[in-house]
């Protein structure tokens, strides 16, 4: 299933594979979410990227800011979901593999993931002691829990990453690392909120201790709940968000991503038949009637974090269209206008819009609204 919210972070309706906003909107192009968009990319077009390809004529990719490289968010969970894909074609991992569910809630923490990992557990008995490590699996994708996507990536490790990236072709995208240590960095019984002087000293490194902490640490772990618990801001200032989510988690490129998205979505054979099925059917949105009545197929993945990131990539097929794949990655978002471009879903609208266009309309909008032209690059 997949979430929607409709109204900021508030009733939610279960669709299919997602992170936790999904799509609703059956409105023209020129509606307030894409409006919005529009402004953001206009208001600061070196906060974002955006790349769009037609897969049945590649030569007509659209491809804007597509080598900058952004704070990833939750997009990240892609890669683990390929890698985990990987272990189980290659018989390393059994599809049938049963987790402990009070393994799987240590790596929950409160308050920081707006109910995902709530969510994905809702749709299990509340005494259920095992689900599937293929449950896990897709509830990262589907759901974006945190935890899940933690305790898979501590179950894959060691990973050759770098023998992943050379498969998908990916050259400017750092490795996943746990989510959870995102909001620690920000916020955590120890420190208090994080200052902007501290962002040097903070590291991913530091970040995966403070989870390992929390997960291992009986003390430290029921000091951060009650922590959490209290009243009061969970996190710091809104430009020291920004900055700890550039400055110091994974980042990578919108060209890197449509190559991951083309390795997943057309013929090539990098990853085995089975490994892509497995992949597209995590991706794919079921159960709305919107992508019913307008696609063959849509997957995709969301990624978004306070402090202004949001991230998405996404394959449709329209009924009457062709396959196109596309990623937008935006950053820095000032707070109001973030939480408004969230609660729209705009990012999820401009995908649409994309895929309904077959990218045709991308060049002229881009052109007609930023400064620097040199920056749109319509070869690959």
């Amino acid at each position: 299933m997949k979430l929607t919210v409709i109204g900021l972070f508030a009733a939610l309706l279960m669709i299919a594979p997602h992170t936790i906003i999904a799509q609703e909107s059956t409105d023209e192009p020129e509606d307030e979410s894409l409006v919005l968009l529009w402004e953001q990319i206009a208001a600061q077009p070196q906060d974002a990227a955006i790349g769009c390809i037609p897969l049945n004529d590649p030569a007509g990719a659209v491809l804007y800011n597509a080598d900058e490289r952004f704070p990833l968010a939750s997009v990240t969970k892609l890669l683990i979901f390929i890698e985990y894909a990987r272990r189980i074609d290659l018989g390393m991992i059994s599809r049938d593999a049963m987790v402990d569910v009070s393994t799987l809630d240590r790596y929950n923490l409160p308050r920081t993931d707006r109910g995902a990992y709530d969510r994905f557990m809702a749709q299990y008995p509340d005494d259920i002691e095992q689900i599937s490590l293929w449950e896990v699996a897709v509830g990262m994708i589907q759901y974006s829990s945190n935890a899940a996507s933690d305790y898979l990536l501590d179950l894959l490790e060691p990973v050759d990453w770098d023998a992943l990236y050379r498969i998908l072709s990916l050259t400017s995208t750092d490795a996943p690392h746990s989510l959870t240590m995102i909001p620690l960095l920000m916020n955590n019984h120890d420190t208090g909120n994080a200052s902007m002087d501290d962002v040097a000293a903070l590291s991913v490194e530091l970040g995966e201790t403070y989870l390992d902490w929390y997960v291992q640490d009986e003390d430290w772990r029921e000091a951060e709940i009650a922590y959490r618990g209290q009243r009061g801001r969970q996190f710091p200032a809104w430009d020291v968000q920004t900055a700890i989510l550039e400055q110091v988690t994974a980042s990578g490129t919108v060209r890197d991503f449509l190559a991951v998205l083309t390795t997943i979505y057309s013929y090539d054979n990098r990853l085995s038949e089975h490994v892509k099925s497995m992949v597209r059917g995590a991706m794919r949105w079921r159960e709305n009637a919107f992508i019913n009545d307008e696609y063959f197929e849509y997957g995709s993945k969301l990624g978004f974090y306070s402090g202004g990131t949001l991230t998405l990539v996404a394959y449709g097929y329209p009924y009457g269209g062709v396959p196109v794949i596309s990623a937008t990655f935006l950053r820095d978002i000032p707070r109001n206008r973030y939480n408004r471009l969230l609660e729209l879903d705009s990012i999820g609208n401009f995908a649409h819009w994309m895929n309904f266009n077959g990218c045709a309309e991308l060049t002229d909008s881009l052109e007609s609204r930023v400064d620097f032209p040199a920056a749109l690059d319509q070869s690959r």
